[in-house]
């Protein structure tokens, strides 16, 4: 059975609403190739944006060959992969998101 054009798209618009009740956790990103140049920073800013994150929330983990930053938000990666798109940034896939497992207490009852 096929989707409806409407339901197609519903992943694709944001609810500003649902964003207000998730709890931030723990995730990393992995970019595999950092740009150079004037680029580099164009990228940062629109990483850390997509992320609603500062400069100086995020923990750069490892400089090189691939640079993974960790950072607590409650953006989805489908959120971060549309700001990055609206940044207007190119990545090519060289950037992967990657949530942390989180330990949740044991409750004995």
């Amino acid at each position: 059975m096929p989707l409806r054009k409407e339901a197609a798209k519903m992943s694709e618009v944001l609810d500003p609403n649902h964003r207000e009740r998730r709890q931030k956790r723990p995730v990393h990103i992995i970019v595999e190739k950092w740009p150079h140049g004037t680029m580099a920073f164009k990228f940062g800013s629109a990483l850390m944006t997509a992320l609603d994150q500062r400069r100086d929330e995020a923990t750069l983990v490892q400089l090189g060959p691939e640079r993974i930053f960790r950072v607590e938000t409650d953006v989805s990666e489908a959120e971060f992969r549309l700001a990055l798109k609206a940044a207007d940034v190119s990545y090519h896939g060289r950037i992967h998101f990657s949530e942390l497992r989180t330990e949740q207490p044991v409750r004995n009852g």
